[in-house]
């Protein structure tokens, strides 16, 4: 009943963000952003099906329709249409001309008695009383259809201001979501770029159901790394917790040479190469031509024609032909060995709740972006008393990282569990020469004597240990020389000291 409009307005919601946003190349993200809208468009469906306030006056219309298409029409029918029609315009404060169908009705009710003349035209033939009868039911008929087609068109004149008015107040409200969280994710998108990271790496959102409401800590995160340089300087810094080695081998080299020469070419009359009998007239040579100078001789010339004896230039040409020859020699070759994978442990005591510990969030969420751009197994230990785990080395959804780092102890502080369950972790083959980081404000107790032989024993294995302290407090001196170096961010002044062993890659 109702044509759709010729534009889609989710299509059109899809083109305005498009235009604006940067993020939507990421491929993920794009495929994220169409996703959504087919599920809204697919909402929208079911809203304007479920919630449309014309379904009874449609089917009384469409009903109507059909008597009326098998030729029904009776003063009862019309005035029931009539009814429904009526209320129709009093529901969407329309204006009828009431007084022109009740005028109608009165005139049909009016004829005066049809029912006789029908009795008396089942009794014997009366051509005048026919004649009436289908002249009266031709009049219910027309005006019934009219009626209808009045009907019909106030109907769809409404039903689509309807449907228009709540398309337009659901495109807004889509169009105001799609924006918040791209916005989110363009400026998170905008900082990974700064620190040389793939947003696409981690931010695979086709992988989850990651909900576009579920954003405040996300944007939280993005708000400390790309308002505040110094966590921005420090991410950057972080990332490189060990260069690479550049190591030199020999490898056998294969290469393809061109080589150019020139054969023969039977086809190309360039040189002349010799002489040939034949019957070809114009490489004859010229005491054959000769012949026919003489009419006498010229009978010569024609035998030897016909018999093909005639003495020719023999010619061909040159043609240029390329080939190419494969060579292998050794050659040194500058390779860049693997990164090691990386472990971060993030302190979520109670001594670090507020900004410290969103800070540390935020830090870890980039490492652990960082190590996947870098293509390193990553494992994301939170500690307080106790400590949960999530590896990061498999395929895994944004969604289930954030609700990783959302979870907090906020009881006391005690690194010993996750130290010990990550030197665990650094003898499994994936874990291998490990660099571990520990994220904490390092207000707890010394490390027992049988860990801390236990790290030098992992540091031998070449695994390394780093530490970055939030706030302004150092460690202690027994704490300290467990690290390969220490770092500590102080979020009021954004400063960053390297406290310990400064190393040259960093």
């Amino acid at each position: 009943m109702i044509e759709k409009p010729e534009s889609d307005p989710m299509l059109e919601v899809l083109h305005d963000l498009s235009h604006q946003f940067s993020v939507l190349e990421e491929t993920s993200i794009n495929e994220r952003f169409h996703l959504e809208i087919e599920n809204q468009q697919e909402t929208l469906r079911k809203f304007l099906k479920s919630e449309n306030p014309f379904t009874e006056k449609q089917l009384a219309l469409r009903y109507a329709k059909k008597e009326l298409d098998k030729k029904i029409s009776t003063i009862e029918s019309l005035e029931q249409d009539f009814h429904h029609f009526r209320a129709l315009a009093n529901q969407t404060s329309s204006r009828i001309d009431e007084d022109f169908w009740l005028s109608e009705f009165n005139n049909l009710k009016n004829i005066p008695k049809i029912e006789v003349l029908a009795q008396k035209f089942n009794t014997r033939r009366n051509k005048g009383a026919e004649k009436k009868i289908r002249n009266h039911q031709e009049e219910l008929l027309i005006c019934r259809t009219l009626l209808l087609q009045q009907w019909n068109k106030l109907l769809d004149t409404q039903y689509s201001k309807w449907e228009i008015e709540e398309i337009q107040k659901f495109r807004q409200k889509l169009w105001n979501e799609l924006k918040e969280w791209l916005e989110i994710l363009q400026k998170l998108a905008d900082t990974l770029e700064d620190l040389s990271i793939e947003p696409g790496l981690l931010f695979d959102l086709s992988k989850d159901n990651f909900s576009l409401s579920n954003l405040d800590q996300l944007k939280r995160w993005v708000e400390y790394i790309s308002n505040d340089k110094g966590v921005k300087e420090l991410c950057d810094m972080l990332g490189r917790l060990r260069r690479a080695e550049n190591t030199q081998r020999q490898e056998l080299v294969k290469n393809f040479l061109t080589v150019t020469e020139y054969v023969p070419d039977i086809n190309s009359r360039e040189e002349i190469i010799g002489v040939y009998l034949g019957k070809d007239i114009e490489h004859a040579l010229p005491q054959e031509i000769a012949l026919l100078a003489d009419d006498e001789t010229s009978i010569l010339f024609d035998m030897k024609l016909v018999e093909g004896r005639l003495m020719c230039f023999e010619m061909e040409g040159m043609q240029k032909s390329s080939y190419k020859v494969e060579e292998e020699h050794l050659t040194e070759v500058e390779e860049e060995e693997k990164l090691g994978p990386i472990i971060i442990c993030v302190d979520t005591s109670g001594s670090m709740e507020g900004s410290p510990e969103t800070i540390a969030k935020a830090v870890t969420l980039f490492m652990a972006t960082r190590a996947i751009a870098q293509k390193r197994n990553c494992l994301l230990i939170n500690f307080s008393t106790g400590i949960e785990t999530l590896d990061l080395s498999g395929q895994i959804g944004l969604s289930k990282v954030i609700e990783f780092l959302q979870r907090s102890f906020h009881g006391g502080t005690d690194v010993g569990p996750a130290l010990t369950h990550a030197i665990k972790v650094m003898n499994d083959e994936n874990f291998l020469n490990s660099d571990l980081l520990i994220i904490s404000d390092f207000i707890m107790a010394s490390l027992p004597d049988s860990l801390q032989k236990k790290i030098t024993k992992a540091k031998e294995n070449n695994n390394q240990f780093y530490s970055l302290s939030i706030g302004d407090m150092f460690l202690s001196e027994k704490l300290n020389k467990i690290f390969d170096n220490e770092w500590v961010y102080n979020p009021n002044s954004a400063s960053i000291h390297s406290i310990h062993k400064i190393v040259n890659e960093i």
